[in-house]
């Protein structure tokens, strides 16, 4: 009995001596593993700090450049294109600026203009004809698009400055110069009806506006549409003449972006001929509209 007690005895040291050796030896291996895995977290963290800081590093650089792109407010020069909506279409600008002094500039303008008559109206044409093709719009009783295109030279006078947290001024502008009308005909597809004894042929063609044909121009249910823009280039009448304008401009003395100007102000012109858009509308000399524009561009030294 004694013996086999000293056996189980024996045995229950020996097995927690060899516990005790499994979890010693385990311990640092677990350890080990638990460190490799935050140290790979660790790594990938420091990475991606690394290129976040480099990209707002980036990002950063980039719009100083911008800020400091010939947006000096000691500028000499400066080069703006543009835009303006008016109250008769619409036209596209380009401007260098010349600093005279302070509160004195003189500026050469070119700008190109589409003119439209205020009481034209687009509409689809006839589908009553499907054997010349689908309908398409068309402004009716339009006979010339009138396109102008004006150079000139003017002069720019600061009258409040720094009217605004510092930095908006406001400066009343004066330009003159020659301006050139183009007068494009306005071509239709129009739909007429021949007549061979008791037999009906239609045919289609396309033309502008003539007196001998104006029935058929005025006509809806005989109009297909309008042509394609480049129809009647060949047929395009030039006008030399004159223009004037005057605006208010509100400038800011140093932007956060590329130089911004605000035009409001009206654009009257005169011409050696008679320009005529519109059928029913008395053709005149003269055309003049209110605007509103805006300028982006540069300064420079």
């Amino acid at each position: 009995m004694h013996s086999k007690m000293n056996q189980k005895i024996s045995f229950l040291i020996r097995g927690t001596i060899c516990v005790l050796f499994a979890v010693l030896f385990c311990a640092p291996m677990r350890i080990m593993a638990q460190n490799s895995v935050w140290g790979g977290v660790a790594d990938v963290k420091g990475k991606a700090g690394k290129k976040v800081a480099s990209t707002k590093q980036k990002m950063k650089t980039l719009k100083e450049q911008v800020q400091n792109w010939g947006l000096d407010t000691n500028y000499k020069h400066a080069f703006l294109i543009g835009g303006k909506l008016n109250s008769d279409g619409w036209s596209g600008c380009m401007n260098w600026v010349h600093r005279k002094s302070y509160n004195l500039n003189n500026f050469w303008q070119v700008s190109f203009s589409e003119i439209k008559d205020e009481k034209q109206i687009k509409q689809m044409g006839t589908g009553s004809y499907p054997q010349f093709g689908n309908p398409s719009p068309y402004i009716f009783g339009k006979i010339n698009n009138l396109y102008t295109l004006q150079i000139g030279w003017g002069q720019e006078k600061l009258l409040l400055p720094a009217m605004i947290n510092g930095n908006i001024s406001l400066s009343f502008r004066c330009d003159y110069g020659f301006s050139l009308a183009s007068l494009k005909p306005y071509y239709l597809k129009l739909v007429y009806i021949d007549y061979v004894g008791t037999t009906e042929f239609d045919r289609m063609v396309q033309q502008k506006y003539t007196r001998a044909d104006s029935a058929a121009f005025l006509k809806p249910s005989a109009i297909m549409g309008a042509s394609v823009w480049g129809k009647s280039v060949s047929d395009i009448q030039f006008v030399p003449g004159a223009y004037f304008e005057m605006s208010f401009a509100i400038i800011p003395s140093k932007t956060k972006m590329f130089v911004q100007t605000i035009n409001l102000g009206v654009n009257a012109s005169a011409y050696s001929k008679q320009l005529l858009v519109l059928a029913g509308q008395a053709p005149t000399f003269w055309k003049a509209c209110l605007f509103a524009g805006i300028g982006i561009g540069k300064r420079m030294k």
